[in-house]
Order: C-alpha cells, then sequence, then structure tokens
C-alpha cells in the first residue's frame, strides 16, 4: 500500500466532461517529438507543381495559361519534414494557392513566431498553442468568427473545443487541428507475467509500480517525469486528488474558494503521493527525465507504465513488438476522478495577412472532417468533429482506451491547463508566468527532500495569491 493517507472524497460526476470526451475521443506541457531539425525547414508546394513555378514565368517571361497562384506563408512551432509533406498533399487540390511552410526548429519555434510577429513580417497562417493570449492582446492574430459562421463542417466540432478556442474578448483565434490528451501505457507482457490487473485506480498504479520494479534488471515500475515538464504531472495528479466540488475545469489551479489549488487540504496528499511514487517505483535518474527520457525508457524495456499522448502509439508500434504493450484509460484519484489536460493545437490567421481568404480556404481544407481525420491518423492526435467516432482507427485497437473514458464521464474529466490566462490581467498573467518559470523547480526540490510537500504547496500557491483578491474570479464564484 501506498504510505500516505489515501482519503477517499465523494465521486461527482461533471457535466461538462460527457460533451468533451464524447466529442474529442470519439474522434492528447509541451509536446516533444515532433520538432524539425537543427536548422529548420521549409516546403513548398502547389498542387504538386514545382516549388518556384510563378518566379520561373517572371524570369523567363513565359505563361502557360494557368491561373495566377496565391502565396501563403505557414509558419508551425511542431512542424517536422513528414508532417510538411502531409499538409502538402492534402491542400495540393487548391490549384490556386502555392503553400509554403516554415518549420523553425522546436526549440526556437515559440520565439521565431513571436519576433515574425512582432516585426510585422509576411505570414498567413501561424500554428497556435491553445489561445495565445499575449499575440491576441496585442491584435497579431485575425479573429476568424465571420468564415466559422458560414463553415459548414464547424457544427461538428466538439462543443468542449468550441468553448475553449473562444477567447476572453468573444473572438475565436484557431481551429483546432487536433487534441492532445493522456493515457495509461503499460508493459502488457509484465503485467501478465506478475498476474497485475491492469490499474484503475492511482493506488493501484503505485502498488503494480513497486512490485514490477527491480533494479537487478534495470526495470522500473513507472516512467517517471521529474525534469522539463514535471509541475504538469503533479498537477494532474493533484487534480485528481481535490475535492470535485471546489474545481472548475476551465480555470483548473483556481478553486471555487478563491484560492489556488495548491492551498487546498487535498494537496499535501497529492505531493507526498507524487513523492513517494518516485522513491519508490520510478528509476532514480528520473528526477532529470523529460518527455524523450520517459518516452524512450518505456519503449526500451526499462519501465512498465507510461502516461503520455496518443502520439506515443506510433512510437511503440515503431520499436515494441506486438501484444507485449497496450494502452488503457487514466487511474483514478481519491475524489473517484481522473482529471487531465485537454491541450489542444490549432491554425490561426495573422491579422496583418494580406491574403486572408486564401488563408482561410487552406485552414478550411485542413480543418474538414475528412481533412481532420486524415491528419490526426498520422500526426497522433484525437479528432475535433464528433462524426470521427464511426472510424474504426480510433474506435478500436489502441485508441479504444478513449472510448472508454467518454463512456464514463463522471470519472475521467479534462481541464483547460492554465485555463485561468484567458480572463486574467496583464499583472495576473505574469503572475502565472513566474509560477511557469518556477514550478518545475520546486517540484524537483520537493521530489529530493530538500523541501516538505508542505513547503512545495506553499510556494506554488504564492504565485496564486492574487487570486483571491481579483475580480474575476470573485465573480465567477459568487455564492
Amino acid at each position: 500500500m501506498y504510505r500516505g493517507g489515501y482519503r477517499m472524497l465523494r465521486k461527482k460526476g461533471t457535466k461538462i466532461t460527457a460533451l468533451m470526451l464524447a466529442a474529442m475521443m470519439a474522434a492528447s506541457a509541451f509536446l516533444s517529438g515532433c520538432g524539425g531539425t537543427d536548422s529548420g525547414n521549409t516546403s513548398t508546394g502547389d498542387g504538386g507543381q514545382a516549388a518556384n513555378t510563378e518566379s520561373a514565368k517572371e524570369s523567363t517571361g513565359s505563361d502557360t495559361g494557368s491561373a495566377e497562384k496565391t502565396k501563403i506563408t505557414m509558419i508551425t512551432y511542431l512542424g517536422n519534414p513528414t508532417r510538411d509533406a502531409l499538409i502538402q498533399e492534402m491542400v495540393a487540390g487548391l490549384t490556386n494557392i502555392e503553400l509554403e511552410i516554415i518549420s523553425p526548429p522546436a526549440d526556437q519555434a515559440a520565439q521565431k513566431i513571436s519576433t515574425m510577429l512582432q516585426a510585422g513580417e509576411d505570414i498567413d497562417i501561424i500554428e497556435l498553442d491553445s489561445v495565445p493570449v499575449d499575440h491576441i492582446s496585442n491584435g497579431f492574430i485575425e479573429p476568424l468568427n465571420s468564415y466559422v459562421d458560414s463553415w459548414e463542417d464547424w457544427g461538428s466540432v466538439s462543443e468542449f473545443l468550441k468553448d475553449q478556442v473562444t477567447s476572453y474578448d468573444g473572438n475565436i483565434y484557431s481551429i483546432p487541428y487536433g487534441v492532445y490528451e493522456r493515457a495509461l501505457f503499460y508493459r502488457k507482457d509484465w503485467f501478465e507475467e506478475k498476474n497485475i490487473e491492469v490499474p484503475k485506480t492511482w493506488e493501484d498504479l503505485y502498488n503494480a509500480a513497486v512490485e514490477l520494479t527491480d533494479p537487478t534488471q534495470n526495470r522500473y515500475g513507472y516512467s517517471f517525469r521529474g525534469g522539463a515538464g514535471t509541475v504538469g504531472f503533479m498537477q494532474m495528479t493533484l487534480l485528481s486528488y481535490a475535492d470535485p466540488e471546489k474545481l472548475d475545469i476551465a480555470v483548473p489551479f483556481i478553486a471555487k474558494d478563491c484560492k489556488s489549488v495548491y492551498d487546498q487540504p487535498e494537496a499535501i496528499d497529492a505531493l507526498n503521493f507524487y513523492k513517494t511514487l518516485y522513491e519508490d517505483g520510478s528509476h532514480p535518474d528520473s528526477i532529470a527525465w523529460g518527455y524523450s527520457e520517459m518516452v524512450e525508457a518505456f519503449y526500451s524495456g526499462v519501465t512498465a507504465m507510461l502516461i503520455q499522448d496518443p502520439e506515443v502509439v506510433a512510437t511503440c508500434e515503431e520499436y515494441m513488438e506486438e501484444g507485449t504493450w497496450d494502452v488503457a484509460p487514466l487511474p483514478v484519484g481519491p475524489s473517484g476522478q481522473a482529471l487531465f489536460p485537454a491541450g489542444f493545437a490549432g491554425w490561426g490567421i495573422a491579422a496583418n495577412s494580406k491574403n486572408k481568404d486564401a488563408a482561410w480556404e487552406v485552414i478550411k481544407t485542413l480543418s474538414s472532417v475528412e481533412g481532420n481525420t486524415t491528419f490526426c491518423k498520422k500526426n497522433g492526435n484525437i479528432p475535433i468533429h464528433t462524426t470521427a467516432q464511426e472510424d474504426p482507427f480510433f474506435s478500436e485497437g489502441y485508441y479504444k482506451c478513449y472510448m472508454d473514458m467518454a463512456a464514463d464521464p463522471d470519472s475521467y474529466v479534462g481541464y483547460v491547463d492554465y485555463g485561468e490566462r484567458r480572463f486574467a490581467s496583464k499583472e495576473e498573467l505574469e503572475q502565472i508566468s513566474q509560477f511557469g518559470a518556477a514550478a518545475d523547480s520546486l517540484v524537483q526540490e520537493m521530489l529530493l527532500g530538500k523541501i516538505s510537500p508542505e513547503d512545495c504547496a506553499a510556494k506554488l500557491g504564492s504565485y496564486y495569491s492574487w487570486s483571491q483578491d481579483s475580480e474575476w474570479v470573485k465573480e465567477r464564484f459568487a455564492k
């Protein structure tokens, strides 16, 4: 048994989750493993013709009689040559458009996008992570409401996503291309050898991790993420411990008493559990593991369990033998619920684009029911359209666990990661940014025993001290 207090709280349903999961599942912190090459890459396509067709015409004076093409420039932050080629293939039917894709290296992409927007460079389509509050407040992103109003496929987009892409000002600034969510990847063969059932609760996961850990064989129960991004996994665990009556999944880190979730009594139990899971069921080196290390440890046979996004399915299929692994729903916490960040990324249009209508044609093509389903199959996302549930690719096999979670919306609850950013003032956003800069280090210090779980919770909560005096918070949770 886990040697901390595993206090059971009353199970409570969350109906918005039914909309979110049934829609998004039926169709996955920062996501690594999708970045470009060290120098970045640029691809250009125009329906299968050479990239420089138009410039060649200008230099030779020749004209084949075809209509002049509109050049659309797209910049991505998770691009790579394979995905860029997929996008070019999908828009090849737009014979009046030449699409150029700029994919900077993943660790430079966010800064590159910000720099280009601030400089007013010629960008038409931007890959956006969730709702980019800073870019919106600076006027860099074009509202898409007028386009969405006449888009026939908008009706089948998940209601949860429709709500979450709506910014603080009531406008829609991006069309999601997929959902990133988490599930439990596990070594099926190891579990069968030990006659262990697949964990259904965090306590089950802890017990299985301990039993499957054997340092003499370099085997460990759980792929712990103790390095960059550890705070995201800690938050997921903490929210699964919290009293559901206190939570608002749209602003998950502020409880209904206007205090942070780190100031709630359940936070101490959650942090104690998180620390014990690292100490008893994880590789000691995982204190420094990020995305790549935790995933590699699983598929290379070092760890028995991994919680990650659906993009990892393709990685496991490539490196692991069929039948040795599987994917299961997330374990639930003492609250009877499993809470997880329901992240999304999407396509937006730059406010200074000179070709907004053509840019929308590209986005609409990529985001149609057929287009989005194809994109998600090859990019490792959950589709944005509810109608994708009819596709066996998502309703069977390794993606079936998402259907299972959708069938139990009272237990599996997606939250909007840092959803409070949509409503926060400039000063509040600064505090949230400071939290992001400090949180990983604070959690690491706790894991290493340098500070106690109580001190860690207090320090994390201090970055949200503003919430008790915030007008929008008080208004949102007014009795």
